[in-house]
């Protein structure tokens, strides 16, 4: 099997200035070994803006008249959104039968008429909707005149601008219950589109987890999914971001993130809650 070279090259210099860029900004921490992901993720953006080489388009990152639209374009080219509706059916089935309505519960016992979820590095919206399917679903009856609010946040505006619109194919809805598929959504042709009344229970916003200016403004939440979002940062970065989530929870509040994923040697502040085939973590007083 042949390897084509890419188009442009990136020095070894070069890299590390991009990465510790990239890592200033966002959190995310490419290794030496990783320079050639940069090099291949990048490069059509540099051929496609007729620049000479990464030298120069890391002068549009940091000086460019557009450098705000050009930083947006890099977030997508280093980050992943791949998800879909009921991801992680182990942690969904936690949330259904007793994370959420003990957090119900413990709010409406509170004297509050609501419970706030956010949905941290949503993505393209899956995982925000499939939550607010389920309140509709499963709990709406049993809490009468309670609502759930739910904030669905990327720092990429691409899949935000997909998410709001609510439109998808069939590989994001593959494992979604029948059910709830003729019930919360409306077909038209290969595209499924989530109802009104359920995209009517959340709201997207552009938030970068690792400013904490804007970490600071997400306060008061009774469950925090932040999933597979970890991956991409260093034990730094990690640190950080976990003790802002932590900030970001009411007292009994829970955060949920990958399965694969684990908050050993990074915090110590939450109570860890084991279920079946899978853990969660609780922030107790």
């Amino acid at each position: 099997m042949t390897v084509t070279a890419p188009a442009v090259a990136m020095s070894d210099a070069t890299f590390r200035v991009l990465r510790d860029f990239i890592y200033e900004r966002l959190g995310i921490y490419f290794q030496e070994k990783k320079k050639y992901l940069l090099e291949g993720r990048l490069g059509k953006r540099v051929q496609l803006l007729r620049l000479a080489g990464f030298e120069e388009y890391l002068h549009v990152l940091r000086y460019g008249a557009q450098k705000d639209l050009e930083f947006e374009y890099l977030c997508d080219a280093v980050t992943i959104n791949e998800t879909f509706f009921f991801r992680n059916e182990p942690q969904f089935d936690a949330l259904e039968t007793v994370v959420l309505p003990e957090v119900f519960q413990a709010r409406r016992a509170a004297g509050a008429d609501a419970v706030r979820v956010w949905s941290a590095a949503c993505s393209s919206g899956e995982e925000p909707y499939t939550l607010a399917m389920i309140f509709h679903e499963k709990l709406r009856h049993r809490f009468p005149g309670m609502r759930m609010e739910v904030v669905g946040t990327d720092i990429s505006s691409t899949v935000l601008h997909t998410a709001k619109k609510g439109t998808y194919g069939d590989y994001a809805t593959r494992n979604t219950p029948p059910h709830y598929l003729q019930k919360y959504f409306t077909v038209d042709g290969q595209r499924r589109t989530v109802k009104d009344e359920i995209r009517a229970m959340v709201r997207f916003q552009h938030l970068n987890l690792f400013e904490r200016g804007f970490m600071r403004s997400m306060r008061d939440f009774d469950l925090i999914l932040c999933r597979n979002v970890m991956i991409y940062f260093d034990t730094p970065a990690k640190v950080q971001v976990v003790s802002d989530l932590y900030d970001s929870l009411r007292f009994g509040g829970y955060l949920v993130i990958g399965y694969s994923e684990l908050l050993h040697g990074i915090s110590n502040a939450f109570r860890v809650v084991s279920f079946p085939k899978t853990t969660l973590y609780k922030k107790e007083r």
